[in-house]
């Protein structure tokens, strides 16, 4: 148990303690400014339920869900190859989709039911995309540092065998997220506003 909870300490001084913050800025700071922008979309722009019988909130399975999100998450760590580029730019791509829908939802859907249809899978889902986040950030830093001659090695083995667990717990988190999302968020939210959610 001891030398475990060492190499959770190690992996969270490595790779966590710097880019984690930095990753959850990014995310956090390009939400706000999507959700600045769906809030200033006039509601009576906005589709009506009488007028289109589509919902905002498709019905997505677990591995539609699962899928997309491990997509979003290898590319979040694809930060080696770009010198962190892809990673910001995912991340700043992420939260302003995120903070825009919910700027545009909160005019059309009670703002408690909004928070039940991201919260349930979203404490899940977050987490995980900024962990992946990190391996992208650290690496993109090691590959400023080799290039720059301050590291004679690329990446170690002992680099890629703690990016691998990294990632290995995204993917469990981003998993199990799914599944609440698919059965689980909606069928929260709907109860809690008292029918089927058709709105836009």
């Amino acid at each position: 148990m001891g030398s475990r909870l060492v190499a959770v300490w190690t992996i969270y001084r490595r790779w966590l303690r710097l880019y984690l913050p930095v990753a959850a800025l990014v995310l956090g700071a390009s939400t706000a400014v999507g959700f600045l922008l769906g809030s200033a979309v006039p509601i009576d722009s906005l589709p009506t339920a009488e007028g289109s019988a589509s919902s905002p909130f498709p019905a997505l399975t677990t591995v539609d869900l699962a899928v997309n999100n491990l997509v979003a998450m290898v590319a979040l760590s694809l930060g080696a190859v770009s010198l962190g580029l892809v990673t910001l730019f995912g991340l700043v791509l992420n939260g302003l989709l995120v903070g825009a829908v919910v700027g545009i939802a909160v005019q059309q859907v009670d703002p408690l039911v909004v928070a039940l249809l991201i919260l349930p899978h979203g404490v899940l889902e977050i987490p995980a995309l900024l962990v992946a986040s990190t391996v992208g950030l650290r690496f993109a830093r090691l590959t400023v540092r080799y290039i720059r001659g301050l590291e004679e090695t690329l990446v170690t083995r002992r680099d890629l065998r703690e990016a691998g667990w990294l990632m290995a717990f995204s993917a469990v988190l981003i998993l199990v997220a799914a599944y609440i999302e698919a059965n689980v968020t909606l069928v929260l939210a709907e109860r809690v506003a008292g029918g089927e959610l058709v709105v836009g």
